[in-house]
């Protein structure tokens, strides 16, 4: 939900199916058979003479989707777990994150196959995700003194009301987002207690750490760290007015340890840093953000956080719909912590929500079982 939270989706465009009634190009099933059959030479021929064929035939059998099934060429091929044939598709234009009816990619189709296959796919796309990023970086540079073509999707949400169920389990946005639930708590906790990790080396004890939250919500984990980690500071962005009314009206702004900024993190945390305040902990989980909103941060995360002890982690909602698009995330966002000196692990924490906690919410932004935990640490050299 790249709409909500600070959820990236795949930068590139996901095809879908074209609807048609014409019937199939013969050369379009001649590649699916030659792939079921793992029949490399005849795939090879095919592809070959794509271009050539397209002149009186538009149809690029390396990219095209049968009109019913949705599968292309490429998730055929991944399904047999042929790493030669896969990797053909792709030097041909294949298209790595095309979806088929079944909303299954080629990358989800190879790790049933196995994982060399798989493997093959997640270098492809990752490296695909990472230079459109970087191509998406300069165009965003370039367009700096033009404010009019940039969608500022964070400023949408904090003009939005946002409201509080009457349970206290849900904060829902005037679009029927959920901003946060009540189902994420035993998540929270976890997060909690990475950031606040003590280390021999560094504070033994959690009492004297500071920690810096980005981004309240129900604050769910700065209840968790107020009452199960009791930093020496305790310091919490929010950018939403009605949030920022309620932690008033609860108390927040009045804790001893607690220092609440109220603005927007690309404004408060320049001040903080400038202030020489280093952070032992820091946790990020923003809403209605993009990719480029988190690499930002984490730029800016390079002068806040201490080292070498320091530890940080984030919401980890990346591409949530389908498993294979969450590796791709996770990968592509362990390679720039990388270029930033920090190691990123993702520990597997077991979190099963039941459908009727998304009652009343207009879309879910969580689908599995399994939940990778953002764990990350300055880089020893």
């Amino acid at each position: 939900k790249n709409t909500t939270r600070n959820i990236p989706t795949m930068s590139t465009a996901t095809l879908r199916p074209q609807e048609s009634s014409e019937q199939q190009p013969s050369r379009l099933q001649a590649l699916f058979t030659a792939c079921e059959a793992q029949d490399i030479q005849t795939a090879t021929n095919l592809l070959k003479n794509n271009l050539k064929e397209q002149k009186s035939d538009p149809t690029d059998i390396a990219r095209a989707q049968d009109e019913t099934t949705g599968k292309s060429a490429l998730m055929i091929a991944a399904s047999t777990g042929n790493v030669e044939l896969i990797q053909l598709l792709l030097h041909n234009g294949a298209v790595w994150n095309a979806v088929d009816r079944q909303n299954k990619c080629a990358g989800n189709y190879a790790s049933e196959a196995n994982q060399a296959a798989c493997d093959v796919l997640l270098r492809h796309a990752v490296q695909c995700e990472l230079l459109l990023g970087a191509a998406g970086s300069k165009t965003n540079q370039s367009n700096d003194n033009n404010d009019d073509s940039k969608l500022n999707e964070n400023g949408g949400y904090l003009d939005r009301q946002v409201e509080y169920s009457e349970d206290g389990n849900k904060l829902i946005d005037s679009a029927g987002d959920g901003v946060m639930m009540e189902w994420e708590r035993p998540l929270m906790s976890a997060h909690a207690q990475i950031i606040c990790s003590s280390d021999a080396a560094a504070n033994a004890s959690t009492s004297k750490k500071n920690i810096l939250n980005i981004g309240f919500g129900m604050g769910i984990i700065d209840t968790v760290l107020q009452t199960d980690h009791t930093p020496a500071l305790h310091v919490i962005i929010e950018a939403h007015p009605t949030v920022y009314e309620k932690m008033v009206r609860d108390g927040w702004t009045k804790k001893a340890n607690v220092r609440v900024c109220f603005g927007k993190w690309q404004d408060e945390l320049p001040k903080l840093i400038d202030e020489g305040i280093q952070f032992d902990g820091v946790f990020f989980d923003t809403y209605g953000e993009h990719w480029s909103d988190m690499e930002e941060f984490h730029q800016m995360l390079t002068q806040a956080l201490a080292r070498p002890h320091g530890i940080y982690s984030f919401f980890n909602g990346l591409s949530p719909d389908n498993i294979f698009f969450h590796g791709v995330a996770c990968e592509c966002a362990r390679i720039q912590l990388a270029q930033l000196g920090l190691n990123a692990e993702f520990a597997p924490c077991e979190i099963k929500v039941n459908d009727d906690a998304w009652e009343g919410v207009a879309r879910k932004y969580w689908f599995g079982d399994t939940y990778y935990l953002p764990i990350c640490t300055w880089n020893a050299s």
